[in-house]
């Protein structure tokens, strides 16, 4: 097993209620647990992501996620003019 620190954002919120935004929210994962297969363990549709970092650097759903990681999970945004 392996301790992770996950956050959400925007409209993916819905689906951790009890997320601090502050602090993220530590969770045990498998190894060689895929960013896919996390948010599947999230329950987060894939198809409602856009971006997702860990550790300040753009990742793939096929990136593994490590001991540590931080991972933040953000939908699709619009705005502007």
């Amino acid at each position: 097993m392996q301790k992770i620190e996950v956050r959400a954002y925007a409209t993916l919120l819905k689906y951790m209620p009890d997320l601090d935004l502050a602090k993220g929210k530590m969770i045990d994962i498998e190894d060689n647990t895929s960013i896919e297969s996390l948010l599947k363990l999230l329950g987060i549709p894939k198809e409602e992501t856009k971006i997702i970092i860990v550790n300040g650097v753009h990742a793939e759903l096929d990136y593994i996620v490590k001991e540590n990681d931080r991972v933040a999970i953000f939908p699709p945004v619009a705005g502007g003019n």
